[in-house]
């Protein structure tokens, strides 16, 4: 569903983009996207990115942080957790996640932690 969602944004896009062209004012228009587009890649490439500059495709990442709930049991073992790991599994291109796949929470003890 959501890939369908985003198939028509391109879609819409590039209509809009055809109309412009064919279009008057696409003489102001499309200079001035263009230039907005250019300054968004520049934000994004001096950002400190997620992976490295090279990596495009599906990629996780795991981050850790303790228990805020003491409640959370490891889900190895069932013995109170110390850490739990976030992990986030995205679309990655030139290094920036750009689509969301799966997301998740497990928390471990320090047994489990390897």
């Amino acid at each position: 569903m959501r890939f369908t969602r985003e198939l028509a944004a391109v879609v819409a896009l590039l209509v809009l983009f055809g109309a412009l062209v064919r279009s008057g004012a696409g003489r102001i228009v499309l200079p001035l996207v263009s230039l907005v587009v250019a300054a968004g890649l520049v934000v994004l490439l001096l950002k400190q990115p997620a992976y490295t500059r090279m990596a495009v495709g599906p990629r996780t990442r795991i981050l850790e942080s303790v228990p805020s709930d003491t409640e959370a049991e490891c889900v190895e073992c069932a013995a109170p957790a110390t850490r739990i790991r976030h992990y986030v599994r995205e679309w990655v291109v030139l290094g920036v996640p750009v689509v969301l796949l799966d997301e998740g929470r497990v928390p471990v003890c320090d047994d489990h932690r390897d």
